[in-house]
């Protein structure tokens, strides 16, 4: 289970200042350094006592962090501003859901930090279809998996299993080509150990905005040949979703797509979440001038002709995966035009694929639970399923 660790303690009216400046780089040391570390997020409880949330993905974790301490120069640097520590607890995390509250077990599929995903599993016995969840943010660090929660638990009053993954990502260790590649497909193919209550034989997928594009691609990884990332799939899925997806990479480097990020003062998207690590914006913002997807597969078109070859679903389009291109209309962040060309080259090509463009949707409004997208993406899956249980 997803372990809670809370840890009070005094800082000294004259030290808060130092203790706030040095919570960035003690958090990307964690972020590096500690396997199974998810999240942290301080609270002023007094004047003086301050209250650490710091989410662990296991016991094992947790204990192997207490056990290494201040070990690096970033996290001594915040330990020192500490004056008194009060006390450290631990408990098991619960969401909430519609019938109550819900443990979510986060289970490490690697050794590195970002190789966790959430699993939640409806009441009973199973065995439960599962959903594959992918978030999106320009394939970088500063967002993460908490962004899709509100489908997971959506989907889990359907009796769906799901597994909302998280995976390396530009602007931490390992992040970009190949390794957010080797995570999406390591994480899907964990399904098959998650838990005995999932049937592995009722595997779907979906991703939002640059997770749509990773959703999208694990639905041709029977397509790519052996040795790149990827190939060899251990499971398949029966159906695919793409929500708002970067589906065609070739053009989102021609057209520098991403560079918006390196304007720090940038109005962000309607609906857009707040990063989950905005401290790392600074460092994406220097490297991205020439858009977002050099950043993934460290470089362009030109440069890397045969990555873009294995990586952009546009330019893969075939394989027996069914799926489901859903884009808004009024989308300014993603051109829906990608939409349209990866479904025009993957029918030619004789796939499975359905386009649905949402009427007067933006990017975030294709996640909007009470939205024509989500509802669209819903009903889809169900009958996925219905069709794979009747031997459609």
């Amino acid at each position: 289970m997803s372990v809670i660790e809370m840890t009070t303690f005094v800082v000294a009216p004259d030290r808060t200042s130092e203790m706030l400046a040095a919570r960035p780089a003690m958090l990307a040391a964690f972020r590096t350094d500690r396997r199974g570390f998810i999240a942290a997020r301080l609270v002023r409880v007094a004047e003086n006592t301050w209250l650490d949330l710091v989410e662990w993905a296991d016991a094992e974790a947790f204990d192997a962090s207490r056990a290494k301490g201040a070990n690096l120069p970033e996290i001594a640097a915040f330990f020192a501003t500490i004056d008194e520590l009060v006390g450290v607890r631990s408990g098991v995390r619960y969401d909430d859901a519609a019938d109550g509250p819900r443990a979510v077990r986060t289970i490490a599929y690697g050794t590195e930090p970002s190789q966790v995903g959430e699993l939640y599993l409806p009441g009973g016995d199973g065995p439960f279809p599962v959903v594959v969840l992918i978030h999106g943010g320009w394939w970088t660090a500063m967002f993460d998996h908490r962004q899709t929660v509100p489908l997971a638990q959506d989907l889990l009053s359907l009796g769906f299993a799901v597994w909302n993954i998280e995976y390396r990502r530009v602007g931490e260790p390992g992040g970009g080509w190949p390794g957010t590649f080797d995570d999406v497909a390591a994480a899907v193919d964990a399904v098959a150990d998650l838990d005995p209550a999932i049937d592995t034989s009722r595997v779907l997928v979906v991703g939002h905005s640059a997770g749509g594009q990773l959703a999208t691609w694990v639905a041709h990884r029977a397509a790519l040949p052996e040795g790149v990332p990827g190939a060899l799939p251990g499971i398949t899925p029966i159906g695919v979703v793409s929500l708002a997806g970067v589906l065609d990479l070739v053009d989102a480097d021609k057209v520098g797509l991403g560079s918006v990020l390196a304007d720090l003062d940038a109005e962000p998207p309607h609906g857009s979440p707040p990063p989950s690590a905005p401290e790392l914006w600074p460092a994406v913002a220097a490297r991205v001038g020439d858009g977002i997807t050099r950043l993934l597969l460290g470089g362009s078109f030109a440069q890397y002709e045969e990555r873009y070859a294995v990586a952009s679903p546009v330019l893969l389009a075939d394989g027996g995966v069914p799926v489901l291109v859903v884009h808004g209309t009024a989308d300014e962040v993603i051109p829906p035009a990608y939409a349209r060309t990866y479904a025009d080259a993957a029918t030619a090509k004789g796939a499975d694929v359905e386009l649905v463009e949402s009427p007067g949707a933006d990017h975030f409004g294709v996640v909007e639970l009470d939205g024509h997208a989500w509802r669209v993406t819903r009903s889809w899956l169900t009958d996925r399923l219905h069709r794979a249980e009747s031997g459609e």
